[in-house]
């Protein structure tokens, strides 16, 4: 039953964020920004997308940083990846463990290090992304304060509502202006 709700928060969150014409929310491109210094998820730039670019905050720059847009692609009900609109590449943690930084990897559908889950906080709008294998959430590393360069890493789910560093919200490049 939690899973059913769950799921259907997500698709109602997700839905919200898809504009008129667009026919579902695996087609939605998103940002996805951290509340704790409000920078986007952001693939290295030096990186270039390919297989292993690490993934940082970085100042939000819609509508012309491809390596800042995200693709929702939904695998199932409840499963989604998120695919670099730059590169084609998913955002992928290779490891479990608390530190574990994330990067670009070529998108594979039996890799469940590569799949997602949202689940709302109690801070409205934003989300914790949990990754499957290890269901440790999207974590912004809280030791560089949310400055350009901060690195994003797997950690286990705090639900102190002063971890700002591991709620996530989705826009549109819209919702910035």
């Amino acid at each position: 039953m939690f899973r059913k709700l769950f799921a259907a928060a997500t698709v109602a969150v997700l839905a919200a964020l898809i504009p008129a014409g667009q026919a579902s929310a695996a087609d939605d491109v998103v940002y996805i920004v951290n509340r704790a210094g409000n920078k986007c998820l952001d693939a290295a730039a030096q990186g270039n997308g390919a297989n292993g670019t690490p993934i940082q905050l970085w100042d939000c720059y819609p509508p012309t940083q491809y390596n800042q847009m995200w693709r929702v692609h939904w695998l199932t009900e409840y499963d989604f990846q998120l695919i670099n609109v730059g590169s084609g590449t998913c955002l992928t943690p290779w490891g479990t463990t608390d530190g574990t930084r994330l990067q670009l990897w070529d998108c594979l559908s039996n890799y469940t290090n590569q799949v997602w889950h949202s689940q709302y906080t109690n801070t409205p709008g934003y989300v914790w992304l949990t990754e499957q294998k290890s269901f440790k959430v999207l974590d912004a590393a809280a030791q560089y304060n949310s400055v350009n360069g901060t690195p994003v890493q797997i950690w286990y789910r705090i639900g102190d509502e002063a971890q700002t560093n591991q709620r996530w919200i989705f826009k549109h490049a819209s919702d910035f202006y």
